[in-house]
């Protein structure tokens, strides 16, 4: 066989590329609760406080997590999780709904540390603006518990099936 035409070589080039791409995101709803993360990554991710300029966190209309919507002037505060791996991006593309719901896009975030580009959710055409303002502890006081019990039912049942169309879209962009 000539070199270079081993069928087995292309998969195992996939998996260490899969295994070397990392992602950093940028949150500013339910996931910048500790507890959330730990449902929808299966494991405890470390994040660090940031923020979005020119953005604000604001209510989705009939729902209890937020969307981020451009306003000059204002910052959105968050969190930054660094080097996520492709099956974290995954499993968060299931969680946020990609691609109905919310869509990506990398934005320059401020941590402690400096600027930071991050991968973030944005909302599409879909979602709607709810009234008043994005609480995150208003939310962890009042509806924290309830959401915990069922993302957590929902994120048990994922299989990798449900998983491959984010697996794929995140591999493109590593």
């Amino acid at each position: 066989m000539p070199p270079g035409t081993d069928p087995r070589a292309a998969p195992r080039a996939d998996a260490a590329r899969d295994r070397a791409a990392r992602f950093d995101f940028f949150f500013y709803g339910t996931l910048c609760d500790a507890d959330v993360r730990k449902v929808v990554f299966g494991r405890a991710v470390e994040a660090v406080p940031a923020t979005l300029a020119d953005h604000e966190a604001v209510p989705v209309a009939r729902g209890r997590f937020p969307m981020l919507m451009f306003q000059r002037g204002r910052t959105a505060s968050g969190v930054l999780c660094r080097g996520l791996m492709l099956a974290d991006a995954a499993r968060l593309g299931f969680y946020e709904h990609e691609g109905r719901d919310y869509g990506v896009r990398r934005l320059a975030v401020s941590h402690a540390a400096g600027s930071h580009w991050a991968w973030t959710y944005v909302p599409l055409a879909a979602l709607r603006r709810g009234m008043g303002r994005w609480d995150l502890a208003e939310w962890q006081r009042f509806a924290k518990r309830d959401f915990l019990a069922r993302a957590a039912r929902w994120m048990r049942k994922v299989e990798a099936k449900d998983l491959e169309p984010f697996v794929e879209l995140w591999r493109g962009r590593a």
